[in-house]
């Protein structure tokens, strides 16, 4: 298939485009800013809130399916500049929904969304795709708009849009906004001396389910390929770590003990993530994540250690 990739330049963007080229699919590149990397795809430069951005790609390219990346992914900046946060992760969305449905109806779409769109309260052991949204900070409503938005896109004008809800996802390569990242450069920074024994954190009592970006790129081909029209899909591991167990893993990594420092800038209230279903994206498509906290946790460090 020709796969049309927003936000390809991204973290997660990278990922995205090594799977479809292993599984044999020609990835377009779509993104605000270039490849850091030369690369023999079609890449194009440009703001997909202008309809006119996405309709000359799709005019172009004629691609048989898209996977919509391209979002503001950092869930602070939906109360710090939330006017940019809805411009981008809704109206995007639906500038580039707007075009397939004009250029390419049959195309297949994946609007890649968030586990946040649940929430983070605990309401019962599992929550499915058809459980109720219940967003809680402004970065998640403007998620639940652009999933709702696809999905009604499916039913309405029967295209074949699909939408993933994926919790957070970690791995070489990640900004250090992140605090897997933040962690493990800041360990490596004291294991090579260049910055005192002491770490600053936020709450370590939180608690999140984290993926292999791996994992999570493969389940978004997967999803390409094999998901069906007007679904919703959770992308989870399935299981919840705090925080704390992250640090302690990093700092057996880096072999360091450096003292711990709560930094207030950082700290949020302790919360738990909702534990996700994963039974319709196995049953539809097989997957299941294959990479274990540990060995990602090891490859992060891995990487700030090199100045990654």
């Amino acid at each position: 298939m020709r796969i049309l990739v927003t936000g390809s330049s991204g973290f997660v963007g990278r990922y995205v485009i090594d799977e479809l080229k292993a599984a044999g699919h020609e990835p377009v590149r779509a993104d605000n800013r270039k490849a850091q990397e030369p690369s023999a795809e079609p890449e194009y430069v440009g703001d997909l809130r202008d309809p006119a951005f996405s309709k000359d790609i799709i005019t172009r390219e004629k691609p048989d399916g898209c996977i919509h990346l391209a979002g503001i992914a950092f869930v602070p900046m939906g109360w710090s500049d939330p006017s940019l946060v809805f411009s981008v992760n809704v109206q995007a969305t639906l500038s580039l929904l707007e075009a397939f449905r004009e250029i390419r109806p049959d195309a297949r779409v994946l609007v890649v969304s968030s586990a946040e769109v649940y929430g983070r309260e605990i309401r019962k052991e599992v929550l499915h795709e058809q459980d109720e949204l219940r967003p809680e900070n402004l970065y998640a409503v403007s998620k639940m708009a652009a999933d709702l938005s696809a999905l009604l896109y499916a039913r309405q004008y029967d295209m074949s849009v699909m939408t993933a809800r994926p919790q957070n996802h970690i791995g070489p390569g990640q900004s250090r906004r992140f605090v897997t990242t933040d962690f493990a450069h800041q360990l490596a920074e004291i294991a090579q001396g260049r910055r005192e024994p002491l770490m600053r954190v936020g709450n370590l009592e939180s608690e999140r389910d984290f993926l292999d970006v791996r994992d999570v790129a493969r389940a978004y081909r997967l999803l390409m390929e094999k998901g069906n029209a007007g679904h919703a899909y959770n992308i989870a591991s399935g299981h919840t770590v705090p925080i704390r167990h992250i640090l302690d893993r990093l700092m057996s990594c880096a072999n360091v003990q450096p003292r711990i420092e709560v930094d207030t800038g950082r700290f949020r209230p302790t919360d738990r993530q909702p534990r996700l279903s994963t039974d319709r994206i196995h049953g539809d498509t097989g997957w299941e994540p294959r990479f274990s906290i540990e060995e990602t946790l090891k490859e992060i460090y891995a990487a700030a250690s090199s100045g990654s």
